[in-house]
């Protein structure tokens, strides 16, 4: 079973270019749209409630097409329906992102800028290096080898050393663009 999310095509405090799970989704700021404000109640009653995962079948394609692009008009940034899952199958015409590696509520320690070179020393700057050569255009893994290579160890380095990165229950997960 895959989720959905509408988030922002780019955020200014993420990695230039990463299209993963951990961006932004919409706020009404104006609230005048009213079809907009009833999409997105609806999409925020269903998103998974334990994980903030997204939301499943509880809106139709064209209404979170729909839903980005009113959040679009209405916030005036520009927003795109994704579908993530556990496998690398996407029921609909996708655009292939990649593949991220999410703790709870989609934070992505890919997408807080993990790969960027850093005047870090030591092995942060080693695990970096090696890393962001395996890190596609989108900043996401493109290989299931090199992703569960990266979960393991985020939970090495926490198990040797507690604190060291973000504790999370790190999963492993495929990401498409909805066309």
């Amino acid at each position: 079973m895959g989720y959905y999310k509408v988030l922002a095509i780019q955020n200014q405090d993420r990695a230039l270019g990463y299209k993963g799970l951990y961006r932004s989704e919409p706020f009404p700021k104006a609230g005048k749209d009213k079809r907009f404000l009833s999409l997105w109640e609806r999409y925020t009653q269903y998103l998974e409630p334990l994980l903030n995962m997204g939301i499943t079948t509880e809106l139709t394609l064209d209404e979170l097409r729909e839903y980005a692009n009113l959040a679009t008009q209405d916030t005036g940034d520009c927003y795109e329906v994704v579908f993530f899952n556990e496998s690398c199958e996407c029921p609909h015409e996708a655009e292939y992102y990649g593949i991220d590696v999410t703790g709870i509520g989609g934070y992505s320690i890919v997408g807080e800028n993990f790969f960027n070179a850093s005047n870090e020393n030591g092995l942060f700057a080693t695990l970096s290096e090696y890393f962001r050569v395996k890190a596609n255009s989108n900043g996401l893994f493109n290989s299931v080898e090199d992703a569960m290579s990266f979960q393991t160890v985020l939970n090495d380095l926490n198990t040797l050393s507690p604190g060291c990165v973000e504790q999370e229950d790190w999963r492993i997960l495929y990401v498409f663009k909805v066309s």
